[in-house]
């Protein structure tokens, strides 16, 4: 009987590989002798520790070191986890990453949970042809000899990456990069991103040690933006001189951003405003996280962005109250005053707050977006524990006799 799915095309082979286990995806090679050379010429490799059956740890990386020698072609996409692997047997895989700099390797992905970190070796800068970089629990180090920088890198995605003290800045001068995700990465005081300003569209900072903000304030084309702190930090390195005016002065096209309360309260430099001295001409999405509405100045300061913002759609707040916190008098005394929203905010559709304690404060914040958002179609709230149907009662009538500016506004709670 003739074998149909071999008589498709090689991309759509790939394809159903793509979509199978490693190991499933190598048997493939006993079907028939057609079939032999199928997976040994497959572009994308993936090897995971926890899918690969071994009778010990060790035999991961013999099983990997096959893989790669009866491999044919070019190598595309290299996908490993190395989770499960032990310490002592990463110098044997730092050889992987020499092979498959020879091999035309355009993504790269190392996945790590375990407690020790992997050393990537300088060997990854030879692979000048990376549009795609993923580490996580990594050691970041220098090359040896002359400085390599990756030119073609277009997603750089660093998840609790160590850096070492002697690596230079300029090896992240990548004038292609877009999206730049570093998540709690630590040792990057020396290390800057200037070379990628140009083409920078997404950038996430979320709970990074010395990582300088002002570092990315010449990345023009940044449209959308994640900004957290990390834990204990309460203010910015030395040399940053940045607040919430110069931010979107810099970023003229930022669209989405998301940016937690220590952010929030550091770029406002303690100050109460109700507008910025700019006009935020394409914010459309506003997320805050860990807002705590005991204090003035996250709260006049997200009301100061939502005032600021001339085309904002949706808006969206995350709580960081205990709930036996007690309220602000100067918090309610600011949002009693009409002068904190002296005019109406014409764009905002959605009102949405995770979380939602009821207090006195939030009631007010809530009244003060009803009674001044004339297109507000949707206001919905959400807590983190079950609600008694009571309370719920007690909010949602104090909530539905408040003044709207718009007819179509809903409240759901």
């Amino acid at each position: 009987m003739d074998d149909q799915l071999l008589n498709l095309p090689t991309d759509v082979l790939n394809c159903i590989l793509d979509r199978l286990p490693a190991r499933d995806a190598a048997r493939t090679s006993v079907l028939s002798r057609k079939w032999r050379y199928i997976w040994a010429g497959h572009p994308n490799l993936v090897l995971d520790s926890k899918n690969i059956v071994t009778v010990t740890k060790n035999d991961f990386v013999g099983i990997g070191n096959k893989i790669l020698l009866q491999h044919i072609g070019p190598i595309l996409t290299f996908h490993v986890n190395l989770s499960d692997v032990h310490m002592s047997q990463y110098p044997n895989i730092d050889p992987w990453i020499l092979y498959l700099s020879r091999n035309g390797l355009r993504e790269l992905t190392v996945k790590n949970s375990s407690r020790d970190l992997y050393a990537l070796p300088s060997y990854v800068f030879l692979c000048q042809e990376l549009t795609y970089l993923y580490l996580s629990k990594c050691i970041f180090k220098q090359p040896c000899g002359t400085i390599r920088s990756f030119q073609n890198l277009k997603v750089l995605y660093l998840s609790q990456v160590a850096f070492k003290p002697e690596v230079s800045a300029s090896i992240f001068a990548a004038s292609k990069l877009k999206r730049l995700i570093l998540e709690m990465c630590s040792g990057m005081d020396h290390v800057n991103f200037d070379g990628c300003s140009s083409s920078l569209s997404s950038l996430v900072l979320y709970k990074n040690h010395e990582v300088k903000l002002n570092c990315f304030m010449n990345c023009k084309s940044i449209t959308n933006a994640c900004l957290v702190l990390a834990n204990g930090i309460k203010s910015f390195g030395p040399g940053e001189r940045i607040n919430l005016a110069s931010l979107f002065e810099h970023w003229p096209l930022i669209s989405t951003l998301y940016m937690d309360g220590y952010h929030l309260k550091l770029l406002a430099a303690g100050s109460i405003m109700s507008a910025l001295p700019v006009k935020i001409n394409k914010l459309r999405d506003l997320r805050l996280f860990q807002i705590n509405f005991t204090d003035l100045v996250q709260v006049s300061s997200s009301l100061c962005l939502l005032h600021s913002s001339l085309r904002v759609h949706s808006l969206e707040i995350m709580m960081d109250v205990p709930t036996e916190a007690a309220d602000n008098n100067l918090v309610l005394q600011y949002l009693q005053e009409r002068s904190c929203m002296s005019e109406e905010i014409n764009s905002l559709r959605a009102l949405k707050i995770k979380y939602f304690q009821g207090s006195r404060a939030e009631m007010l914040f809530v009244k003060l977006i009803l009674a001044c958002c004339p297109a507000l179609k949707r206001v919905s709230f959400e807590d983190k524990k079950v609600v008694e149907a009571s309370e719920v009662s007690n909010i949602l009538k104090e909530l539905v006799v408040f003044p709207r500016a718009s007819r179509k506004a809903q409240i759901i709670f």
